[in-house]
């Protein structure tokens, strides 16, 4: 990342807690090139295979799917070509092979839907991802952070991001939305990296030395 200078200090220098986390967690391997993915359709589809659903029980399921579409990414046709029957047997629910295969229908009748997402603004992005069934704020949020690259996202309906804010800055209580919207704030324009820190304290539950809303 080659801006991951220019963003550390901008962390540190707004948010003391920061200084503590990068020292502990390291460079974030969040960006490791700002370049959008090149198989959007894949990183889309892996974000609604995900919904409420643990990491382990997600990987099963992707590994299923890939072996009965012979595939090591998603494409349109594996969902559209296979059956509900086939899906389901990868452990799918009926309602996400809805969504899949909606999406995969409207990816086969517009190709450069996705690609378009490109060039647009977070906020279009959203609204734009949010007209397909099964596809809410936290889906197209993750898009926009994991697939598109975009530095300033965070998604307070993510647990796992929440979980982090609230051990690093609220002693494990919930925050009010103006206490959450002041920590994020702080990281802006850079709070997808911010986010990343706050799953490495979910994940890892280290001991912050300096806890509290700071």
């Amino acid at each position: 990342m080659d801006c991951w200078v220019k963003i550390k200090k901008h962390l540190i220098c707004n948010d003391k807690m920061m200084e503590e986390l990068i020292e502990l967690y390291g460079k974030p391997t969040l960006f490791n090139s700002l370049i959008p993915e090149t198989n959007l359709f894949d990183s889309l589809a892996n974000s609604i295979i995900s919904q409420q659903l643990s990491v382990q029980v997600v990987k099963n399921i992707k590994r299923k799917l890939y072996e009965l579409g012979a595939v090591e990414k998603f494409n349109p046709d594996l969902f559209i070509t296979s059956s509900y029957e086939d899906l389901r047997n990868c452990g799918m629910s009926k309602a996400k092979c809805d969504y899949t295969k909606g999406l995969a229908n409207r990816i086969k009748k517009y190709p450069d839907f996705l690609q378009n997402m490109i060039n647009e603004t977070d906020e279009k992005v959203i609204s734009d991802l949010t007209t397909i069934k099964g596809i809410g704020i936290w889906t197209a949020q993750m898009f926009l952070l994991f697939a598109l690259k975009r530095l300033d996202i965070f998604s307070a309906k993510d647990a796992g991001l929440m979980r982090g804010v609230k051990l690093t800055y609220f002693n494990g209580t919930l925050p009010a939305t103006e206490e959450l919207e002041n920590v994020t704030g702080r990281w802006s324009p850079y709070r997808s990296i911010g986010s990343w820190y706050m799953w490495q304290v979910a994940n890892a539950q280290p001991t912050i030395k300096g806890k509290g809303n700071n």
